[in-house]
């Protein structure tokens, strides 16, 4: 008894651990329609070799990052501040981010 409570608490150790590994992610979307931005370009500030694009569902995910720049043809550019999976950042956690279309391109 005393060796399987041993294993338990070693498998609930290991889960906790590799949890705080896990990808974190978060939502594009147009502000005048509410849809998912396919392919958002998110660009790391400091290292522009991290970057993703978002997906169908206007979801991307980084592991570890900093200050977050966004842009989409069509759109408006932003930065996504305080915001990178650092330790003095927010992370993502699901969290949506509008993008506003940019009335001067023509589509």
């Amino acid at each position: 008894m005393k060796n399987k409570t041993c294993h338990i608490g070693i498998i609930l150790f290991i889960i906790i651990l590799f949890s705080n590994c896990t990808k974190q992610h978060g939502y594009i979307k147009d502000i005048e329609t509410n849809l998912p931005i396919q392919g958002v370009l998110l660009t790391d500030c400091i290292d522009k070799q991290n970057y993703t694009t978002t997906d169908e569902n206007g979801m991307f995910s980084f592991i570890n990052c900093n200050d977050l720049s966004i842009s989409k043809k069509f759109y408006k550019s932003d930065t996504l501040k305080k915001h990178g999976c650092k330790p003095s950042g927010k992370c993502f956690n699901g969290h949506v981010f509008y993008m506003t279309p940019n009335k001067s391109e023509v589509r």
